[in-house]
């Protein structure tokens, strides 16, 4: 191997390096806030009618025998969907608004997901601008990334759920507070 070979070598083990100390830094949580980062620019601009917003979910209640992922409510069986056109969401647009990158915060200590909520939020093109998955012990999962419970990510979707769920999960958001503490 000549000198150059070794400076190439070298260079890539530096890099590798380098990718995997900002991995470890919270790029992930950077993920998620940037997602929110573009939704708070699109309500800024006053581009609501731009966005819709889907809702899965399911009794939290109900036992499943495993934990679910946002993708188990997506393609379940039974039709536990509601979905919002930019005009429904533009008349809760001060709720909307509380969503800001500054909600997520990262878990000390990691959960596994047990989705009974999933919702998405996208561009009128269908493509995904944020999406949370609810709940991990006394966590969230914003674009994947799980991060501290914080009920805003609840209350932006009250007013599109039926009130007997809206009621359901306020009890398990209870519960699920005080077992964390």
């Amino acid at each position: 191997m000549g000198p150059s070979k070794h400076i190439v070598l070298g260079f890539l083990v530096l890099l590798l390096l380098v990718m995997t100390v900002l991995n470890s830094c919270g790029c992930d949580i950077m993920r998620a806030k940037n997602g929110l980062k573009d939704f708070s620019t699109l309500i800024e601009r006053g581009k609501l009618s731009e966005i819709s917003l889907t809702i899965y979910y399911m009794n939290p209640n109900v036992f499943t025998g495993r934990p679910l992922k946002a993708e188990d409510l997506v393609y379940a069986l039974h039709d536990d969907r509601i979905e919002i056109d930019g005009t429904r969401l533009s008349e809760h647009i001060d709720l909307l608004s509380r969503l800001s990158p500054d909600t997520i915060i990262p878990v000390e200590q990691k959960s596994r997901i047990d989705a009974r909520v999933y919702y998405i939020f996208e561009d009128h093109k269908g493509h995904k601008i944020f999406d949370v998955a609810m709940w991990g012990d006394d966590s969230i999962f914003v674009n994947g990334v799980e991060a501290k419970g914080n009920d805003i990510f609840y209350y932006v979707i009250i007013p599109f759920l039926p009130e007997d769920q809206a009621k359901q999960f306020e009890s398990y958001i209870t519960y699920i507070m005080n077992t964390a503490r």
